[in-house]
């Protein structure tokens, strides 16, 4: 429920401030809304504002722990939606699209660790795709508040309700998983105590036993061995060595900057203008952004159980090929001047392939794939990247938009190849594996280097030339 709720909050935060809306705020609070400036302010606040909220998330998790952190994380939010509502001034509204940013977006990063520390593979699977569900959910959301606020935008300050109703939801099973907890640790302190009472009682009694006092050494030896093959041969504590922590920070960067660097939130967030272009007629531009929330949910549905049920690696590379190929066509769509129609199947075909792998497979790497010893600083590493790729592809978009977009494609489709299939190769598999055997084949990567780099001397190693016998050494062995 808790990442359920989390998702559905960042996505109906990031779409829930059209320019209709602005210009319903710009008439109480007396600003141009036609500003351009003004206009890219509020819709890069909550970008930026994300970016900040996942890249400080480290500072406080450590020392709060997930629950606590979540339970202030939703009070923050609650607090920024329902301030926002109040029409004070531009630079009033920028800053609560910030605050509102840095909650939605430090919740939305932190519940998939929630769900890899507390659930098992399978249904850690299953919880990751409910949370991508649920977040293209509250974008679909905000679309149809956007469309019924369209006959009565003088009730415009009920699209920060949605928002505010689900941080009510997330903090209540954030209270109630605190107390779980609570219950949990004094159930372990009882158990505890039982096992150590256990433990004294069995120490005072006296066994005559010759085996239990006396050990003959192949006894030992026996004990000796059982105790070296039974102890891990993976220190889980220990420091990752550099190759290992630059091949994880590699593929931690290149796929947060691949999700984001795909222009799927350039291509929702401009759902409108693109629809308004490609049909000309009133409204066209609302009806267009609820047929793209839509079907960004139906692909997301479609391809859950494949998502699921399939190895993650090879559902991101089929995903991360396809949303390159989509990038690239749309692209030359716009050289050759195809028409709008075709353009706009091909936009839909990219959500197909991407709700297929770069969107829930990302979420379920950065919740699965990290050690323990660096979890909350490479998923906010990774998070803090997503964030960054996302207000560079929206402001790309923007200046590109307008006779330029080929371009713009092009770009998107090189860097999601270039950094999907880099990172998909050099990433973990993580289906139907536990948190210690991902974390296993991560500290393997340069021991199976190593050895391969033995293998390969001892493969290739020149025979050493015997030296010359003597006759009388040789009548000898004759």
């Amino acid at each position: 429920l808790i990442s359920f709720v989390a998702a559905f909050n960042s996505g109906i935060s990031l779409t829930n401030l059209p320019v209709e809306i602005i210009e319903r705020i710009a008439a109480q609070t007396n600003f141009d809304p036609d500003d351009h400036t003004i206009l890219s302010l509020l819709e890069t606040s909550f970008c930026i504002g994300a970016a900040v909220g996942t890249f400080i998330t480290p500072l406080y998790v450590g020392k709060l722990g997930l629950t606590k952190s979540l339970r202030m994380l939703f009070i923050l939010q609650i607090l920024a939606c329902g301030v926002s509502a109040i029409p004070v001034h531009w630079i009033y509204l920028v800053a609560m699209r910030f605050m509102t940013g840095l909650g939605s977006s430090s919740l939305a990063s932190l519940t998939p660790l929630l769900v890899a520390e507390n659930l098992d593979p399978d249904a850690r699977g299953k919880t990751v795709m409910m949370f991508a569900i649920a977040l293209n959910l509250g974008v679909f959301a905000a679309y149809i508040i956007h469309f019924v606020l369209s006959f009565i935008y003088d009730f415009w300050y009920f699209t920060f309700l949605g928002p505010i109703i689900a941080s009510l939801v997330g903090l209540t099973a954030a209270q109630i998983l605190v107390r779980i907890n609570k219950d949990k640790r004094k159930d372990r302190k009882d158990v505890q105590m039982v096992e150590q009472k256990d433990e004294m009682i069995e120490q005072n009694e006296v066994i005559i036993n010759s085996d239990t006092f006396i050990q003959t050494a192949a006894e030992e030896n026996t004990q000796a061995f059982e105790q070296r093959h039974e102890s891990p041969s993976v220190d889980f504590k220990a420091k990752l060595t550099k190759t290992q922590f630059k091949r994880i920070l590699y593929v931690t960067v290149a796929l947060g900057l691949m999700q984001m660097f795909t222009g799927v939130d350039a291509i929702v967030i401009y759902a409108s203008d693109i629809f308004s272009e490609t049909f000309k007629a009133e409204k066209s531009g609302i009806y267009g952004s609820m047929i793209v929330g839509a079907v960004n949910c139906m692909c997301t549905l479609v391809a859950a159980p494949f998502a699921e049920h399939k190895p993650r690696r090879v559902m991101l590379l089929i995903g991360v090929i396809g949303v390159g190929a989509c990038d690239i066509i749309i692209a030359i769509c716009y050289m050759v001047g195809a028409d709008p129609y075709i353009i706009l199947l091909f936009i839909l075909l990219f959500f197909v392939f991407y709700n297929l792998g770069p969107e829930p497979i990302v979420f379920m790497f950065f919740s699965e794939m990290f050690p323990e010893r660096y979890k909350v600083k490479l998923n906010g590493i990774g998070y803090t990247v997503n964030w960054c790729a996302n207000i560079a592809s929206v402001f790309m978009f923007d200046f590109f938009a307008g006779g330029m977009e080929q371009w713009v494609y092009l770009v998107f489709g090189s860097i999601t190849l270039l950094l999907g299939i880099s990172g998909t190769i050099l990433a973990p598999e993580t289906f139907q594996r536990s948190l210690k055997q991902i974390e296993t084949e991560i500290r393997s990567w340069t021991r199976e280097r190593r050895l391969k780099k033995q293998r390969q001397t001892t493969i290739t190693m020149p025979k050493i030339p015997k030296a010359p016998q003597k006759d009388e050494e040789k009548s000898d062995l004759g």
